[in-house]
């Protein structure tokens, strides 16, 4: 009987042990857990970062290409008309007198 009862103290004092050493790795894996999780949504934060830097830097110099040509093309209508103006304006303001005076 005696025996008995100690096979079943013995069983009871591994069974506490056992839990007690799953509580502890649950708890070690929790942290883990945690651990890892930060790392992840770290890198996936510094990666979102990084795209948005990347198409920051491609949109800023399409722009600038973009305003450079309008300025070119400004430019150039500018010459175009200033050119066309000053090869007509004594004829045009032949034309509006003549036409004032009629």
């Amino acid at each position: 009987m005696q025996d008995i009862i100690k096979k079943l103290v013995d069983i009871d004092e591994q069974a506490k042990a056992f839990g007690e050493e799953t509580k502890k790795q649950k708890e070690e894996y929790e942290v883990q857990i945690s651990e890892e999780s930060k790392k992840i949504y770290e890198k996936y934060i510094d990666d979102a970062k990084a795209e948005v830097e990347a198409q920051k830097g491609k949109i800023e110099n399409e722009s600038k290409e973009k305003y450079e040509k309008t300025i070119a093309l400004t430019q150039k209508q500018s010459e175009a008309l200033k050119k066309k103006f000053d090869e007509n304006a004594d004829r045009w303001v032949d034309e509006i007198v003549a036409d004032v005076l009629k």
